[in-house]
């Protein structure tokens, strides 16, 4: 009798575990199938993306961050990738053609709205100086009442514009002994040259307490000239500016600045120069 119910025991774990078997090659088999269906998938849609015409670039659109930017210029340098590829269009090659056509940009967003859309948004160098380009004999003819076209960004850039906002508090740099004259959208000056002059100008307002009402800069000669009262002070990039700046303490300790009438020059080593 035992041996009888322990065969039957015996029959059902074998049946069972048939079942079970059975069971996990069902699942395995549903995996294998699943995964299969997932590349295939992937396949079909890399394949639709890489061969469709509906995912190529048919609109862009242009979001400015500084009022100076023209959009149509934009939409003009971005003209050749209309008809591209959107999926494999990379920012790269769109922030190339920007910077080639437009020498001020700051700043690049690129983003992309499928199946069509290419959204860009740019930034503009900021706008650190109005300028006055004149021939030095006319330093001191009479300003025109037109208004200002002519600045430079903070990276030295000449821009000439009249979309501009908000550029009544920039200070006003004369530019002379330019030779050629500067073309728009080309490197004038370099961002270190604009650094020396705003800190020269910061050090008189913070260490003598005197305001520059004038800067003017000599372009080929390399050096800048900042006016305080009736005198002008000459400045140059050859030496730092702290040397150039104890030069004029020593005039002043030793000479006094009402010796001097026109200038003083602090460009030069181990003296100062004024008349």
């Amino acid at each position: 009798m035992e041996r009888k119910q322990k065969r039957r025991s015996d029959q059902r774990k074998r049946r069972l575990r048939k079942i079970q078997m059975h069971w996990e090659n069902i699942q395995a088999s549903a995996m294998r199938w699943m995964a299969v269906s997932i590349i295939l998938l992937g396949m079909t849609v890399f394949g639709f993306l890489l061969f469709s015409p509906i995912i190529q670039v048919r609109e862009i659109k242009v979001t400015r961050l500084s009022p100076r930017l023209d959009i149509e210029e934009v939409q003009s340098t971005l003209s050749s990738l209309f008809g591209r590829h959107l999926f494999f269009l990379s920012s790269f090659e769109v922030e190339q053609l920007l910077n080639e056509s437009i020498a001020d940009i700051e700043r690049v967003k690129i983003g992309k709205e499928y199946a069509s859309v290419l959204h860009v948004e740019i930034e503009l160098q900021p706008l650190v100086a109005r300028l006055r380009i004149v021939e030095p004999d006319d330093i001191d003819a009479p300003v025109g009442t037109g208004a200002t076209v002519d600045y430079v960004t903070e990276e030295g850039i000449y821009v000439v514009t009249t979309a501009a906002k908000d550029t009544q508090t920039l200070p006003e740099i004369i530019l002379v002994d330019w030779g050629v004259r500067p073309v728009p959208r080309t490197l004038l000056v370099s961002p270190t040259f604009i650094e020396r002059i705003n800190a020269a100008e910061i050090a008189f307002l913070r260490q003598f307490g005197q305001e520059v009402q004038r800067r003017t800069v000599y372009l080929r000669a390399q050096e800048f000239h900042l006016q305080i009262s009736d005198r002008e002070l000459w400045f140059d990039l050859k030496s730092p500016l702290e040397d150039q700046l104890e030069r004029y303490r020593i005039f002043l300790r030793e000479v006094g600045i009402e010796e001097a009438k026109d200038y003083v020059d602090l460009r030069v080593s181990n003296r100062v120069i004024y008349q």
